[in-house]
């Protein structure tokens, strides 16, 4: 897969934003014109990439609570996308130097979450929610409700590179054993049978 990066005040993110974006020429003012190069940049990399490969864009679906670029105009945006051949939104937030007195969005656990089931929603594509996202049932139960397609686990994995075998324990029991590499796998998976056996685990 490629992902386009359109959040965090970086180059893309900076003409969709009215808070950085001043210009006064077709690239400025109101949305379609803000959201013209994000566009035109998605139109030229879905051109070039494969159709057969999914094509992500990440973006920020709010700039901060009741400031800047809002989810409306990320629903605007990711329709627009979807209709550009994107496959899938990754729903961030944030980026922005905001004006005093604004706020970021509360960063508490799956607080990304909303804005991903709303693009997913509204606007009728696939999301990745992102925003400590730490243990697997939380992320299994996003899923399941609708919440997301697929859940990112960037900051997680760097704090536990094997997270995601030890997700596939806590979510498939004994056999979520079978999804671990074989080089570890044979002698962890005696190890925690006999520290079972011992009262140990």
């Amino acid at each position: 897969m490629l992902e386009i990066h359109a959040a965090h005040g970086y180059l893309l993110h900076s003409f969709l934003s009215p808070l950085s974006n001043k210009r006064d020429d077709r690239y400025g003012g109101g949305i379609e014109n803000r959201m013209r190069f994000p566009l035109d940049l998605v139109e030229a990399a879905r051109a070039e990439w494969p159709h057969d490969k999914p094509l992500f864009v990440r973006i920020s679906a709010v700039d901060g609570v009741d400031v800047g670029w809002t989810i409306d105009d990320t629903i605007v945006f990711a329709k627009a996308l979807a209709g550009r051949g994107v496959d899938v939104v990754d729903c961030s937030t944030g980026g922005m130097t905001l004006p005093r007195g604004k706020n970021l969005v509360a960063r508490t656990p799956g607080f990304q979450v909303p804005f991903a089931a709303r693009v997913r929603t509204e606007a009728k594509v696939a999301t990745i929610a992102v925003g400590l996202i730490i243990e697997p049932k939380q992320a299994e139960a996003i899923l399941k409700s609708g919440g997301a397609d697929l859940i990112a686990f960037a900051r997680e994995m760097l704090v536990n590179p094997n997270f995601a075998a030890q997700a596939s324990l806590e979510l498939e029991g004994a056999a979520g054993w079978n999804l671990w590499p074989d080089q570890f796998r044979y002698w962890l998976e005696r190890r925690a049978k006999a520290l079972r056996r011992e009262g140990r685990a």
